[in-house]
């Protein structure tokens, strides 16, 4: 993402949320593989190259906590499926492609006052406090998907996969377009038996995501991170932070009620979070001003 916020974050089907239902805690420690700082990035620029940096951010230790709960938004689909053939370049022979995805969580709303906001990971400000027409857009999810590819003559499997993320994003954005956004998701892979590829489809109970997430907790490297703060102005310049990790799922809990992590971010890491509020009160500053 350079200029644009998230899609799915700005989907239809925005609205009130249902009653309380479960809600659970995730705990997740890990190392950083990778960061990057843009600043200042104008919109004619294609690939911000020239506005870009890399962060000595390797090997440094990182951890946080992502709440989500159980239930989604009235109007948002729980289970979907996708199918999809494409040509093997080498053979010429057609293979399918199928994708199976089930919701556990699919919170989307933009509205600050609905009950589904405290299940958010963290609680980022208002920058834009006292401006007219500021929007709050929220999006928290629990997905499992499968994946199945078999050769489109004979149905004969060539791979089998599943996988599980949590992510949420939080956008505050002004009437002019302008604003910042924060993001993080959390992901990994569980074994799918190619003899079982013909269940790609199957929809599985609460506990069997939870399992998978359980998977978590026994590794040292096997989910992934994906974190990143971002503002674009009203001269279009964009700046943000981005970092990407590795690590394990410490702990899965029930909690009572979701529970935010005030500046969760901003607390992980000292420099990260200096670059990051410098970059964010500059692209701040400029949509104020512009």
């Amino acid at each position: 993402m350079k200029k644009h916020w998230m899609a799915f974050a700005l989907c239809a089907g925005l609205g009130q949320t249902a009653a309380m239902a479960a809600t659970y805690k995730v705990d997740f420690e890990g190392t950083l593989r990778s960061g990057t700082q843009r600043v200042d990035c104008p919109p004619e620029s294609v690939d911000c190259a020239g506005f870009m940096q890399d962060l000595p951010l390797q090997g440094q230790s990182f951890s946080m906590s992502l709440t989500f709960e159980i239930g989604a938004t009235p109007g948002r689909p729980g289970f979907s499926t996708v199918h999809h053939v494409s040509t093997d370049p080498n053979s010429g022979r057609s293979y399918d492609s199928r994708w199976a995805t089930e919701r556990y969580a699919d919170w989307a709303t933009n509205d600050a006052a609905a009950a589904q906001i405290p299940a958010l990971p963290s609680a980022s400000p208002n920058t834009f406090d006292g401006a007219a027409g500021v929007t709050h857009t929220v999006y928290t999810s629990a997905t499992r998907s499968r994946n199945v590819r078999s050769w489109t003559d004979n149905q004969q499997v060539l791979g089998a996969s599943e996988g599980w993320s949590l992510l949420s994003t939080e956008i505050w954005q002004d009437a002019s377009g302008a604003g910042f956004q924060n993001f993080v998701a959390l992901s990994g892979r569980s074994p799918f038996s190619a003899a079982s590829a013909d269940r790609y489809d199957d929809r599985e109970p609460l506990a069997y995501f939870l399992d998978m997430l359980q998977q978590g907790t026994r590794c040292q490297q096997c989910v992934q991170l994906q974190w990143f703060d971002s503002t674009l102005s009203r001269n279009g310049l964009s700046s943000g932070v981005r970092v990407d990790g590795v690590g394990r799922l410490v702990s899965i809990t029930e909690v009572a009620a979701a529970v935010p992590e005030p500046s969760t971010y901003a607390l992980i890491l000292a420099g990260v979070a200096a670059i990051g509020a410098v970059a964010r009160r500059r692209g701040a500053g400029a949509a104020l001003k512009s």
